[in-house]
């Protein structure tokens, strides 16, 4: 797979990151998924747009441990167009992304209480699903970091 495109276009750029670096983005998803479940029974647009900052630092710990991360504006886009090339045969998976990141701009910029109670339920289901697809791309280096600070 190549991203000299996505490179050449500025909207992705090369980095170093270490394997604590990206266990703790996966500490961070996993804390907001634990949040957007405690949320849903109170505010759906937050747990709903939690549960897609889940998803979000999955993205970019996937990117990271590939030696990349998004750059310039449209983070969030960029983050799932680089998917797109990364992950091929999973291109259904990430329109889905595409589109959660499309609610949840209407969500917390335009629209106050746009999220059903069904959405933001489906969304967290889906955080944890992707959660545990991202971590098996992974090498147990990395996931056994996650399991050591959650014995913390």
């Amino acid at each position: 797979m190549s991203f000299d495109d996505l490179l050449r276009a500025r909207v992705i750029e090369r980095v170093e990151v270490t394997p604590e670096e990206i266990a703790g983005l996966f500490a961070v998803a996993r804390r907001d998924i634990r949040t957007a479940q405690h949320l849903v029974s109170a505010d759906l647009d937050w747990a709903f747009a939690i549960a897609y900052n889940s998803i979000l630092q999955l993205s970019i710990a996937y990117m990271n441990y590939l030696g990349f991360r998004p750059r310039g504006e449209g983070k969030h886009f960029n983050t799932f167009r680089f998917l797109e090339k990364a992950l091929p045969e999973e291109q259904t998976m990430v329109r889905r992304l595409q589109k959660l990141r499309k609610k949840r701009n209407v969500t917390i910029y335009e629209h106050a209480g746009s999220v059903s109670e069904k959405e933001a339920r489906d969304v967290i289901e889906f955080a944890v699903r992707y959660y545990k697809h991202i971590e098996s791309k992974l090498p147990d280096e990395i996931t056994a970091l996650g399991e050591k600070e959650e014995d913390r």
